[in-house]
């Protein structure tokens, strides 16, 4: 996903781009994201270090957990 920009005859505005962090599910804006991977050919962000690491680690067994429900903070981000 990403950003796009709203127009306005005075200003530019950036829209943030939030995406879904697939380690601990919670959503992840682009710009401020801790980490991010690559993996076949797409870009995934992380809220934290650990849980890029995690993803990193394995990163097939994340994809079926993409749709869960977002989280609050679980501790992975510190």
């Amino acid at each position: 996903m990403s950003a796009c920009l709203i127009h306005d005859m005075k200003n530019q505005v950036a829209v943030k781009a939030v995406v879904k962090d697939l380690v601990c599910g919670m959503d992840v804006e682009t710009a401020t994201a801790a980490g991010h991977s690559e993996h076949k050919g797409h870009t995934y962000y992380f809220c934290g270090v650990s849980c890029k690491q995690k993803f990193d680690l394995n990163p097939e067994q994340y994809f079926d957990k993409s749709s869960a429900p977002a989280k609050t903070c679980c501790g992975c981000c510190s």
